[in-house]
Parts: structure tokens; C-alpha cells; sequence
């Protein structure tokens, strides 16, 4: 038998088996490829403060999560997480040194406490992505739970200025492309990285030629 990473022989008694809501799940690894993977997500639950976490063979939460990885583009991409037992309510990137990082600790503050307070059984997720400087931050809660957590993830929202579009830009794009692709589509008035991350994932491996072709149209129209 050979390790489905490394390809290393293993002998039957010596074989592991990647973890259920990991990308190797069930198949064939050897001691060290299973266990020396570097963490795709780390799950916290509810006030416990011990991470437990997933990596492509590994995964401490017994399936409650699982992880699969999305590309932006050939160089770029992101851990996502999911769950069935769970029911994400909210999602933001936390980058480091970007201006957003102390207002997400508040909130992360306010609804922890009021979660707590209101009895609400959730997980934070924090995922890797290619940048090491930027993780997504995801709370997800029990199902039958969501409709008050979302009530207080508003709350919450309101009294840290979540909302406010000024954190939302150059966390995933820099600003000169976030300018550009508001140039180009001006018919999607995109202020934020969510904006210009939705249009990417709609015309997914499409985008580059759909930027050309409305650059060219932009150049003829300008010396016309």
C-alpha cells in the first residue's frame, strides 16, 4: 500500500487513514503525512479556548467540520469551511495590520458575550488562506439556533460600525485593483472586496478576458 501524498510504501499495520471532512478523507497516508500537515482551519467552541483543528488529513472535531479548498486563480485560494450540524451566520477576514483588525476583536467580544448570555451554542472558525497575512473569521451556530443569532449578530454590528464600507477595502485586493475592476464595471458599483470578490466568482477563469475586452472598448471609446 502506498501513501496517497507521498507515495511512500506503508506497511498494513502502519497505515493511516485521512479524517472524515478532510480532503484525503478514508484514503491511505503514512505516520508523517498524516500527522505534520500545518492547520487549514482552527475551530473554537463557543468560550473554550483549546483549538481544535483540520488539516488535509487531520480533522479534531469528528466531522462536525470540514474543509475544502476554493481558488481564486492558479496562484490564490482559500481554505472553506462547512458543517452539517452547524449553520453559518456570518463570515469577515481578518487581516493583519489592516485598519478593520481592532473593530472585529470588538465584535468578536460583543457576540461572544451575547451568544453567552442568550444561551446560543456556537463555534468560531478561523481558515487559512494563501495570504499569511489574511484568514476568514466564520461563526457558525446550531440550526435550530440561527434566527436569534443572526438578531444579535446585528446587534452586535451596529454597536462596533461593522458595516462601515471603509474596513472592507484592500483585504483581499489592493486598491488600484479594486479601482480597476470599478472602472471596467461600473454596472456593479464595487466599493468593498466582497464586491469585487462576487464578480470574480461569477465569471470565475472568465474575468481576465472579460477585463480585456472592456478595457479595449474603453481604450477605442477615449481616443474616439
Amino acid at each position: 500500500m502506498e501513501c496517497e501524498i507521498c507515495g511512500r510504501k506503508i506497511e498494513e499495520d502502519e497505515v493511516y487513514y485521512g479524517d472524515v471532512g478532510t480532503p484525503y478523507e478514508r484514503k491511505p497516508l503514512c505516520e508523517e503525512c498524516y500527522f505534520y500537515d500545518e492547520p487549514a482551519a482552527t475551530v473554537f467552541y463557543g468560550n473554550d479556548e483549546i483549538p481544535y483543528i483540520i488539516t488535509e488529513t487531520l480533522n479534531e472535531t469528528n466531522g462536525d467540520f470540514s474543509i475544502k479548498w476554493r481558488s481564486i486563480d492558479p496562484w490564490r485560494g482559500y481554505y472553506e469551511v462547512k458543517s452539517e450540524k452547524y449553520t453559518l451566520v456570518n463570515t469577515a477576514e481578518l487581516l493583519a495590520y489592516h485598519e478593520s483588525e481592532e473593530m472585529l476583536k470588538k465584535f468578536d467580544k460583543r457576540i461572544r458575550d451575547l451568544f453567552d448570555e442568550h444561551g446560543i451554542d456556537y463555534a468560531r472558525v478561523f481558515a487559512r488562506s494563501s495570504n499569511v497575512f489574511y484568514q476568514n473569521y466564520d461563526l457558525f451556530v446550531r440550526k435550530n439556533q440561527e434566527a436569534l443569532a443572526r438578531k444579535l449578530i446585528e446587534r452586535a454590528k451596529m454597536e462596533v460600525d461593522y458595516d462601515n464600507p471603509k474596513w472592507y477595502r484592500n483585504v483581499i485586493f489592493d486598491e488600484d485593483t479594486l479601482n480597476k475592476l470599478g472602472e471596467l464595471f461600473p454596472e456593479r458599483k464595487i466599493q468593498t472586496d466582497y464586491d469585487a470578490f462576487a464578480l470574480v466568482k461569477e465569471l470565475g477563469n472568465k474575468v481576465v478576458d472579460e477585463m480585456k475586452k472592456r478595457a479595449s472598448v474603453n481604450n477605442d471609446y477615449s481616443r474616439g
